[in-house]
């Protein structure tokens, strides 16, 4: 018992230790690149657009509830066409559910493509489903088909899923984008309505990061830095 105690207390010790360590440097690094560029503080949304990272290791710690209202109240808080809040969000924590949507989200392929190290999507606490909700905006606008130029119920609930996302690493938690699922398999364990009025735009999963996952994250922001096109690649002025 005493080795044991022992041992998680310098686990403990060792993750407080890299937390601590990895925040400062990222607000030492943030705060030069914001003066640099003229943007504001690193509580700013140009600090967390630039923090915010895909994350593959969640601890199973709970997200309190405070928090996680508070990130679901934010996610809801984005623009929709006409107001019509097109767009649901279903939080999943029962365990079971978890399980059966990690499958519907092939986390087994991330293990074997070396993206993660663990069952990533079914230990996070808290998964969340971001839906576009077509009924809804057809209750205004009539038929999508005759009504839109876009399939706005899906910008919409795209919109609502960065808001999410932003907010959870704002609140100290991670969480991903998941787009690539079984539709047909994650309809039915969620039960959305058989007209397929309710479409499943991803699985977005949720909680606080496992240090397991540092030595991918690191090689993760060290590929976006390589990686990420320029200003001047991806603007155009007045014309294309």
């Amino acid at each position: 018992m005493t080795n044991y105690l022992s041992t998680t207390l310098q686990e403990y010790k060792l993750e407080a230790y890299y937390v601590q360590t990895e925040l400062a440097t990222y607000l030492l690094a943030s705060n030069d690149k914001m003066k640099e560029k003229g943007l504001a503080s690193q509580s700013s949304i140009s600090a967390l657009l630039r923090k915010r990272r895909q994350v593959y290791g969640f601890k199973a710690r709970p997200i309190p509830e405070k928090v996680l209202t508070t990130v679901l109240e934010d996610a809801i808080h984005v623009p929709s066409a006409g107001f019509t809040q097109d767009f649901d969000l279903i939080v999943v924590k029962n365990a079971v559910t978890r399980k059966r949507l990690a499958r519907a989200a092939r986390e087994s392929e991330y293990l074997k493509l070396g993206m993660s190290k663990s069952n990533f999507i079914s230990t996070a606490p808290v998964i969340v489903v971001p839906c576009a909700n077509k009924k809804r905006y057809e209750e205004k606008y009539g038929t999508g088909e005759d009504s839109r130029r876009l399939p706005w119920w899906l910008i919409d609930a795209g919109f609502a899923s960065l808001a999410l996302i932003l907010s959870a690493f704002e609140h100290g938690l991670a969480a991903s984008f998941l787009g690539a699922l079984a539709d047909g398999q994650v309809a039915g364990i969620l039960d959305l309505p058989e007209d397929h009025s309710v479409i499943p735009v991803a699985i977005i999963p949720m909680g606080y990061k496992n240090v397991e996952d540092k030595e991918l994250w690191d090689e993760r922001v060290k590929k976006v830095g390589r990686n990420r096109r320029r200003l001047d690649n991806i603007v155009h002025w007045d014309r294309w």
